[in-house]
């Protein structure tokens, strides 16, 4: 009775199978099995992790492979397994060697006479490896460069020596331009104005009537006044712009990306005024 209630329990919660190994896995256990000189088990752990398909994802890991499935066969005498194993780990990796404190010389000499056969081969893969890192530096040094392009202005000391602001505006200096153009109109029309004024009061004979006298002659002192203010400005305006001149005023910059090939430089467009 509690047999059978026993197998309805696991039958009703179910067998838990052990996770199928990953290929990191067997090859965790192939190098166990390597320390302890169970070659066999090494080559069938490794076998279906590197051939017909590769399973191993790292490099190192796929480097590793290689190198134990070398070791084993040459252990278990089995050369030309060992010559082939040896031959597809210099392929993959170039550099790679056996380390002579844990590998016996037997096998560490198997190994370079593997490597000395493929001397030729292993040269073109180095220089093959070493222009690509070369590219590759090459792109990671153009992508941490900045190209920048800067638009400048080339200005002319004529446009310097006309008023109003526009000598300021040229040396990239608008709050004062505007400043100097906004006073000079004002008191350039305020005489005008004003010189406007004083004529209409003027009879046909060129005299002004002995009531408009008094108005007239306030007039044209205000028209004096701001005529010489306008003067004043202006040619003060024209020093000023002369004594700051600029042969070149930056307009903007803009940041570009770097470029497909060759060096990246700094690009300049030049603006006459």
């Amino acid at each position: 009775m509690r047999g059978a209630a026993f197998a309805g329990l696991i039958g009703a919660v179910g067998v838990v199978s052990p996770a199928a190994a990953t290929p990191e896995d067997d090859l965790r256990d192939a190098e166990n099995s390597y320390l302890y000189g169970d070659y066999p088990r090494v080559i069938a752990k490794l076998e279906p992790l590197v051939e017909p398909d590769i399973l191993l994802a790292a490099p190192d890991e796929l480097a590793r492979a290689y190198e134990l499935l070398g070791l084993s066969t040459f252990f278990l005498d089995r050369q030309k397994d060992a010559r082939m194993w040896f031959e597809r780990l210099i392929r993959f990796r170039p550099d790679a060697r056996l380390n002579p404190v844990l590998v016996p010389p037997p096998a560490v000499s198997l190994f370079d006479e593997v490597r000395e056969s493929l001397a030729d081969e292993i040269a073109r893969m180095q220089e093959a490896l070493r222009k690509q890192r070369e590219e590759e530096e090459e792109r990671r040094r153009l992508a941490r460069l900045t190209r920048v392009r800067i638009e400048t202005q080339v200005n002319s000391r004529l446009v310097a020596s006309v008023p109003f602001g526009v000598g300021q505006f040229q040396n990239g200096q608008d709050g004062l331009g505007y400043t100097l153009l906004a006073s000079q109109l004002v008191a350039g029309g305020t005489s005008l104005g004003c010189f406007i004024a004083v004529e209409n009061l003027r009879q046909s004979d060129g005299f002004f009537d002995r009531s408009d006298v008094d108005n007239a002659r306030t007039l044209q002192q205000v028209q004096l006044w701001s005529g010489g203010a306008a003067l004043v400005l202006m040619v003060g305006g024209v020093i000023h712009a002369w004594a700051t001149f600029r042969d070149e005023v930056p307009l903007r910059e803009t940041t570009l990306p770097p470029p497909g090939g060759g060096l990246p430089g700094e690009s300049l467009l030049r603006w006459t005024f």
